[in-house]
């Protein structure tokens, strides 16, 4: 068999719901892009001040991560490793960058943290799973076993009756 046959699991979910949050974001990032290149009194603080730069910077900036969220999480969709790789990186930058936010808008800025938070663990936690495959330190034939022992003693998807019978 085949050590890269692919196999269902629950962390495909996780990650095709990374990579529309990831669009999601990638959406929000180009209208806080445009409100901060357009309307500058939009985020003022009590200061008047951005956390470094000035509006029109971080217009720029949210546009160009708007628009990488954007094409990272096409990228997701089609289970592309660098996307992955991209994405978190992305989004960790991107956390970093709300936090310039939170003394204008600090609810606006707390959800979307959230949110990059939620995509960083997906894209994060159990990538082989995810992608169909089985752990690197268990072969096709190991989980194969395994699968066939949790069948013969009742313990998987499928349970025996008293009578000796395989119920689904």
């Amino acid at each position: 068999m085949n050590s890269t046959m692919r196999r269902t699991s629950a962390w495909t979910g996780w990650v095709a719901f990374a990579a529309c949050t990831l669009l999601v974001l990638g959406v929000l990032n180009l209208f806080q892009g445009f409100t901060a290149l357009f309307s500058d009194g939009y985020f003022v603080t009590r200061s008047g001040d951005l956390l470094v730069w000035n509006y029109n910077t971080w217009g720029v900036i949210l546009l160009i991560f708007g628009g990488l969220q954007i094409l990272i999480g096409g990228g997701l969709l089609t289970g592309a490793t660098w996307a992955r790789v991209a994405g978190a990186v992305l989004v960790m930058l991107n956390i970093i960058g709300e936090i310039g936010f939170l003394a204008a808008h600090p609810v606006w800025s707390t959800i979307v943290i959230a949110l990059d938070l939620v995509v960083l663990f997906a894209l994060t936690v159990r990538w082989n799973a995810s992608q169909g495959y089985p752990d690197r330190d268990e072969s096709t034939a190991e989980w194969r076993a395994r699968d066939e022992e949790a069948y013969r003693s009742g313990t998987g998807a499928h349970r025996r009756t008293d009578s000796g019978e395989t119920m689904p």
